[in-house]
């Protein structure tokens, strides 16, 4: 039978066919890009999938905590740990469970949960509030208070190694507490070199930048940034307001990466916390037209000039880098059939519209391809029938 329908004139119509419906995905693809016009990034809903310490500055506690049953919550640390109840028999670990008391009859009971981590002096907590809802047997958890960063919510890590603080390959203690000598060491090399550095345009100043940094050991990073209105234009476009590059360092003494322009010799610094602002700060101030709570600190030679509100205004679209994708093949037919997918940035901003949105334009040219291919695949199957249906029998 299947000789028989590969020999036959509806075969050869199959293959027309599949041609014809490879150029109409190539032709639907372009189409549909041309008129989405911006590029499409992954959107920053989590502020600690970029912000969190570098690896080798993070020597802080952290726990997930899993409520497996509506009485028994299981906790994982990053480091060995022992729940602090009366006749608790453990010792240090990565792992415990402890039971929680629902309330009885009254609306909602407090549960606090105490625990010493094996590198701390005093121990931390964690208030988790139970409480009743319309539903009988069915309540609301929520967690009112912790002293110990909560990583995640209802599950545990999918790598428990990776998740674990390794102390060998952790910055020296003098250096955890703070590594502000390093990044004056940076400033100053920059400075009374600057002269030799082949410095131009924004690009260029980052990446030297970025390399000096590398050799005295101070963690670097590139940010791109684009402001506009990105409802009709976006970053990437050619209209717009231009583009701009920015580095961020990471600070131990401030546990936060903060932005060191080396265009204009600067950063940041909040007036109200007096702590050095990182870009995403920049851009929710400015935003909320609060450039007059910044100070301008100049650090680098390059310029000495203090900028004005129209500098801010390249804030309000932040991309950074991500290598989430590693996969050679997934890369290049991410490249080839989502040709506006930017998924090697994370973008954060303001004001999102949806076209703006990788994993919106990823969802409708998915369902594009999925409908073209949902008509090709019954094209094919209605020739066979056809075909089939119109033998005669002997």
């Amino acid at each position: 039978m299947f000789r028989f329908i590969i020999e036959s004139h509806s075969f050869r119509r199959i293959g027309f066919l599949t041609f014809a419906f490879v150029a109409l995905f190539y032709f639907t693809s372009n189409i549909f890009d041309y008129y989405w016009e911006s590029t499409s990034s992954v959107p920053l809903v989590n502020l600690n999938v970029v912000y969190a310490p570098p690896k080798e500055y993070d020597n802080i506690n952290k726990i997930n905590l899993h409520l497996i049953s509506d009485d028994l919550v299981v906790i994982e640390g990053n480091r060995r740990f022992r729940l602090i109840y009366e006749g608790n028999p453990k010792n240090y670990d990565y792992f415990d469970s402890i039971v929680i008391v629902p309330p009885d009859t009254s609306f909602s009971n407090l549960n606090k949960i105490f625990m010493k981590f094996e590198n701390n002096t005093g121990p931390d907590s964690v208030y988790l509030v139970v409480s009743n809802s319309e539903v009988n047997d069915y309540f609301y958890n929520q967690i009112f208070y912790s002293s110990v960063i909560v990583n995640s919510l209802n599950e545990l890590s999918d790598d428990p190694e990776e998740f674990r603080i390794n102390d060998l390959t952790l910055a020296s203690s003098s250096l955890l507490i703070s590594n502000d000598t390093l990044i004056n060491n940076v400033f100053n090399y920059f400075n009374e070199n600057a002269p030799y550095l082949s410095l131009a345009e924004c690009g260029r100043n980052c990446n030297v930048f970025k390399i000096i940094c590398a050799k005295f050991g101070v963690p670097c990073r590139m940010v791109w940034l684009q402001g506009g209105d990105i409802e009709e234009t976006g970053y990437g476009t050619s209209l717009g307001y231009p583009l701009h590059v920015v580095c961020e360092i990471y600070s131990s003494s401030q546990n936060k990466w903060y932005v060191a322009d080396p265009s204009y010799g600067i950063r940041f610094k909040n007036i109200d916390n007096n702590s050095y602002m990182s870009a995403v700060e920049l851009s929710v101030l400015h935003s909320f037209g609060s450039d007059d709570a910044i100070e301008q600190d100049s650090i680098l030679v390059v310029k000495k000039n203090i900028v004005g509100r129209d500098y801010f205004k390249f804030y309000e679209n932040v991309l950074f880098g991500s290598n989430v994708i590693e996969n050679v093949v997934v890369k290049k037919f991410l490249t080839i059939a989502y040709s506006k997918f930017n998924y090697r940035s994370i973008l954060y901003s303001n004001n999102y519209p949806e076209k703006k949105d990788g994993n919106y334009y990823f969802g409708m040219k998915t369902f594009l391809y999925l409908v073209i291919l949902i008509f090709y695949i019954n094209s094919v199957l209605f020739l066979i029938a056809k075909r089939l249906f119109s033998v005669k029998k002997p």
